[in-house]
């Protein structure tokens, strides 16, 4: 189980919320809804926004530190690193891949 499928089911959990009920909300399938919470798939960063409003959080609640004993990759370390326009750069990058 991946940290945004841990993040994504305990604040539904908490909020009592169904796949159907954030699809409804979101206006995002219900089937994308499923695969981030049963597979390894994660949100392409268009759908972070929109999901974090539907539940009432920002962005960096919702793919923020999950646990404080959570250990960090190095990739993820050098990510985290990053001056903030080279991140947006590479997470536009990663949309156009997974669009392909």
């Amino acid at each position: 189980m991946n940290y945004f499928q841990k993040k994504l089911k305990l604040i539904m959990q908490t909020k009592n919320l169904k796949q159907k009920d954030l699809a409804e909300m979101t206006g995002l399938a219900q089937t994308t809804i499923s695969s981030w919470l049963t597979k390894d798939a994660v949100p392409k960063v268009s759908s972070v926004e929109p999901l974090a409003k539907a539940l009432g959080l920002t962005v960096g609640d919702l793919i923020g530190d999950f646990g404080q004993n959570q250990e960090l990759l190095e990739e993820d370390k050098r990510f985290i690193a990053l001056p903030l326009k080279r991140k947006r750069l590479l997470l536009r990058i990663l949309d156009a891949v997974e669009e392909e």
